[in-house]
């Protein structure tokens, strides 16, 4: 999720899509041509002021109705904070052109109007580029851009997608009535959807160590075969919900060969995408290890390759006959889950005790596989009580979390990066689950 300077940050994309855009168009017979987003009654209309120039201006904030009740309720009946649920908007622009001759101001509109229907999309590449971009150690970004930088769009879990909209003519009279301006060519585009979220600490409750009485919990097939390669269910070790790294992932399914008994037909790879980074790794499936209904392959044992994370797993077929196409499966959710590899061993003593409450502090030092990428959320939740990491501005393994007004004890730990936790339960396949007693922290 975006922090609060994401609308802003949308702001600053927009501008600069449109800049760069202009940039790259031979408008020598407009002559330069500025890109604004201000206001329209401060952008000067007179004969003699007026200049050739593409403005952009929020006008419109509403709430996105797909999204406006996810993560509710945020509190439990104590106050306690249960969930942090995201505040998410829809924004809607003018785009105005203004020329300080004629037929310039229609033909700047047209340009803005091109850009934005050649780029639906605001992608994570192009948000990073303009809030973060590689900048020499000597050049700092101005100070307005370095404010709304920290909003981490790029990072919200899903894309914005920019489309046109329409305002009839009474609407588009009273709008530009009540910015008390004069009327230019305009276009009205809708952007959707800006997920704004708090980031503070919730409440994530243990999990579930059986389902039913049997432990499989509910499930469901299709009631017909579809003809392309299909992933019915994945199968980890042990019984596991999460894959770690080295692990063999079994796949099962339809129509992962051309015929059965047949693999060396095909060439299989299993994809793996990131779904918060535009990343992806390709794991190829042995012939050996694979049939028409079932295929293995082992998660990437390197850390550098594979951060920790929920990634979307896709199984590719490609016939070996020349000219053939590669048909790609539907994506099944991947958890790759982090391991805490140090630190939980020794009791770790309190600080600040309140003697009325007995609650004091604590700073727990762990370390972690694989290692954390600095734009990755980490948390660490003990019992139920989530705490956030300290800042890690660099690819790290060590991470510090700082716990306030928490009680002395032994808590049952779990690491979580980018909604991927580390394993708490063991033995889960053996029908008698249990909690990992090494999985533990002790605060005296």
């Amino acid at each position: 999720m975006a922090g609060p300077f994401a609308i802003a940050a949308v702001t600053a994309v927009l501008k600069d899509l449109l800049n760069d855009g202009l940039a790259n168009h031979d408008l020598s017979a407009v002559g330069n041509v500025a890109v604004t987003a201000l206001p329209p009654d401060r952008i000067p209309v007179t004969a003699a002021e007026e200049k050739s120039q593409i403005n952009l201006f929020l006008y419109q904030v509403t709430p996105n109705i797909g999204w406006r009740n996810v993560g509710l309720p945020s509190r439990s009946s104590s106050s306690e904070r249960l969930t942090n649920p995201p505040l998410a908007l829809d924004l809607h622009y003018l785009v105005t052109a203004y020329g300080k001759a004629e037929f310039h101001a229609e033909a700047l509109l047209g340009y803005a109007m091109q850009l934005l229907h050649e780029r639906p999309v605001l992608t994570r590449n192009m948000i990073r580029a303009t809030l973060k971009p590689a900048l020499p150690a000597d050049v700092t970004l101005p100070p307005g851009l370095a404010m709304i930088a920290s909003a981490d769009l790029a990072e919200q879990v899903e894309t914005i997608k920019i489309s046109p909209a329409h305002l009839d003519t009474e609407e588009m009279s009273r709008l530009w009535a009540a910015m008390q301006a004069k009327y230019r060519p305009t276009a009205v585009y809708h952007l959707s959807v800006v997920l704004i979220d708090a980031g503070r600490p919730a409440r994530a409750a243990l999990p579930v160590l059986r389902q039913g009485d049997d432990g499989r919990g509910p499930t469901a097939s299709a009631g017909t075969t579809p003809p392309f390669p299909t992933i019915q269910s994945l199968v980890l070790p042990s019984g596991q919900v999460q894959a770690l790294l080295g692990d063999t992932v079994v796949v099962e399914g339809r129509h992962f060969a051309l015929a059965a008994g047949k693999p060396a037909e095909v060439t299989v790879f299993a994809r793996l995408r990131s779904t918060l980074r535009e990343v992806s790794v390709d794991i190829p499936v042995p012939a050996a290890d694979r049939g028409d209904a079932r295929a293995s392959f082992a998660v990437p044992n390197t850390p550098a390759d594979l951060p920790a994370g929920v990634y979307g797993l896709s199984l590719g077929v490609t016939p070996t006959a020349p000219g053939s196409n590669t048909r790609f499966s539907n994506v099944a959710p991947l958890s790759v889950a982090p391991v805490i590899a140090g630190g939980l061993g020794a009791p770790i003593a309190r600080t600040a005790i309140d003697p009325d409450t007995g609650l004091g502090a604590a700073t727990i030092e762990l370390t972690v596989s694989p290692e954390v990428l600095p734009e990755q959320r980490v948390t660490l939740v003990l019992g139920s009580k989530e705490i956030p990491a300290e800042a890690h501005p660099a690819k790290t393994d060590a991470l510090t979390f700082k716990a306030e007004r928490i009680a002395a004890g032994n808590y049952r730990v779990r690491l979580r990066v980018d909604g991927a936790e580390s394993l708490l339960v063991q033995d889960a396949a053996t029908g008698a689950p249990q909690f990992d007693p090494t999985q533990s922290l002790s605060l005296t």
